[in-house]
């Protein structure tokens, strides 16, 4: 026959789907989604998703769980959210089984208590009962003439007084144990409500501090009821949108005008409306030992804020820690909190919404960082935490926690514009510093162009002692760097380095990571030049408050300086 022989498909080809080059499955097949998994892609969310569902309808809990927490470790998918879902609504079904659980062996071990109460009551009943005859049998006639002689006078006193006209004279205590236990007391107090409470904070104070106040209180109300729910907000006590609120906000009508200081937490009453509120401390003792502190109404944009810079921060560290081993991200953390020339960071920055900076390998919804070292790239393997699910549940206050998980990947910037002599510190979405600086001398200015951080390093020993200041971001041949001349800060007068107040060059070190980008530019406003956006509201662009509100409470004990090294930047 002419012409090329034209091969036929067999007829079941097209319900099978080649898993690998010589392995072919049928989609009917019960162990499809498994061989999935164990000879084609061992992340597929759709697999484990399947695979999570059935062993749920299989009663299989912790495979189940198993799963749902592999679906969640590939994001975006289209499975992310269901996952989410299902990992929530086992952990309630574990929650109802134990609480159901519990009343259960409650139940048998009170019918065991009472079964041996009674057999203890009988048998004293017994006892005394013979006890009883003993001594009857013993007294005899004694015993009847000693019960006859209260009798007769109890008679007589009773005929006295009626005789004088006069009621009988008390002789004995009304109390009784028996019926106090029984009545009621009038002065017990009402059981405790959910009623919340409220604090006022001054105009621009630090989220440190807020938090740590929120904190202190909430612990003296969780210590006078553990088992209670706990809700305070946080209002500002400037005129701009409290007013009437500070002044009669308190529970009675209080007026406190001036006097009011953020110390003290005070019930909520009907003329403080929590809407105007910008933050808020919850303790559900149902669903977790922890306070939970929530940036809500204006409060938001700024945690967000600080919560895409402190990502940014950790993200950009993770860049420059890959491109120094190979392109591996590290194993933990830690491992970017070393001592100098490894101070990748100087701490691991709070995701500020919750404020907590722990590490959880799969989302929780716990607050702080989501960290998978085996992603692609930083905006992969580091992602907020954010407790918007979690919340959901327990019915918070406002869980205004609009900011999604997966914040796009964006490395920290510093500029330096020669014309304004200012620093701008870019991480993520937001303006987080601008900052005076000084830059060269006209007969040594300081050179344009793209640097990289290469060094981080406390109080830099050069020439002259002091010369570099507290601290400094070595650059190569230049350095920014602290300085204890403020008359240069903001003006032409170094060798050629960027210079920065001692003070606010503390703060921008511990942000600005190892390996992020520096840009010496003629002029912000010049072509491919940032666009200036607007500070973080509440910090005014100040780097100390950033860095105050990215900050944990304890540092690490990471050693930063370089003893013995002598540096030789410009100047």
């Amino acid at each position: 026959m002419g012409g090329s022989e034209k091969r036929f498909s067999h007829p079941l080809e097209p319900q099978l789907v080649r898993l690998n080059k010589n392995l072919l499955i049928s989609k009917g097949d019960p162990q499809y989604f498994d061989k999935v998994i164990r000879y084609a892609d061992k992340t597929s969310p759709e697999a484990h998703f399947k695979m999570g569902e059935r062993a749920r309808e299989q009663g299989n809990t912790s495979r189940a769980m198993f799963h749902y927490q592999e679906v969640m470790k590939t994001s975006p998918s289209p499975y992310y959210y269901e996952a989410n879902r299902a990992l929530r609504d086992l952990a309630l079904q574990e929650q109802a089984d134990l609480e159901e659980a519990r009343t259960e062996l409650e139940v048998v071990t009170r019918g065991k208590f009472n079964r041996f109460l009674r057999m203890f009551l009988y048998a004293l009943i017994l006892i005394n009962l013979i006890l009883l005859a003993a001594l009857l049998g013993s007294a005899g006639e004694d015993s009847s003439v000693a019960a006859s002689a209260p009798a007769s006078a109890a008679a007589s006193s009773l005929a006295a007084g009626s005789d004088s006209g006069k009621p009988a004279q008390e002789t004995g205590s009304s109390f009784s144990t028996e019926a106090a236990s029984v009545r009621g007391d009038a002065s017990m107090p009402a059981p405790d409500k959910d009623i919340p409470y409220v604090m006022y904070f001054p105009a621009g104070a630090g989220a440190e501090w807020i938090e740590s106040e929120l904190l202190r209180e909430m612990n003296r109300l969780v210590q006078e009821n553990s088992r209670q729910n706990r809700v305070l907000y946080g209002f500002h006590a400037d005129g701009k949108q409290s007013g009437s609120a500070v002044t009669q906000g308190l529970s009675g009508g209080q007026v406190i005008g001036e006097e009011l200081g953020p110390r003290q937490a005070y019930p909520l009453s009907s003329l403080a409306n929590p809407e105007n509120a910008f933050v808020a401390a919850e303790y559900v003792p149902q669903l977790r030992s922890s306070i939970q502190i929530s940036y809500i109404g204006e409060g938001v944009p700024q945690a967000q804020a600080l919560t895409v810079a402190g990502a940014q921060i950790i993200r950009t560290a993770l860049q420059a820690y890959a491109a120094d081993h190979g392109g591996t991200y590290p194993a933990s953390l830690d491992l970017l909190l070393r001592s100098y020339p490894d101070n990748y960071l100087s701490f691991l920055p709070k995701e500020v919404l919750t404020g907590s900076n722990r590490v959880s390998p799969y989302y929780d919804g716990g607050g702080g960082w989501v960290y998978t070292p085996a992603a692609d790239d930083p905006g992969s393997a580091l992602r907020p935490n954010l407790p918007a699910a979690a919340l959901a549940v327990a019915q918070p206050v406002r869980a205004a926690l609009s900011a999604p998980a997966n914040v796009p990947l964006e490395p920290v910037q510093v500029y330096v514009s020669k014309r304004e002599r200012r620093l701008l510190l870019q991480a993520g979405s937001g303006t987080v510093l601008t900052s005076r600086a000084g830059i060269g001398r006209p007969e040594s200015p300081t050179p344009g162009g793209t640097y990289t951080v290469l060094e981080r390093v406390l109080a830099p020993a050069g020439r002259a002692p002091g010369v570099y200041g507290a601290a400094a971001l070595g650059l190569g041949s230049i350095a920014v760097h602290g300085t204890a001349d403020a008359a240069s800060v903001g003006a032409a007068r170094s060798l050629g380095c960027v210079r920065v107040d001692d003070a606010e060059m503390l703060a921008l070190f511990a942000l600005v990571p190892k390996g992020a980008a520096v840009h010496v530019v003629a002029s912000l406003d010049e072509p491919g030049g940032p666009a200036l956006k607007r500070p973080v509201s509440g910090h005014g662009g100040e780097l100390a408050a950033a860095a105050a509100a990215l900050g944990p409470a304890q540092l690490p004990p990471v050693k930063e300086q370089a003893p013995g090294k002598v540096f030789h930047w410009l100047g």
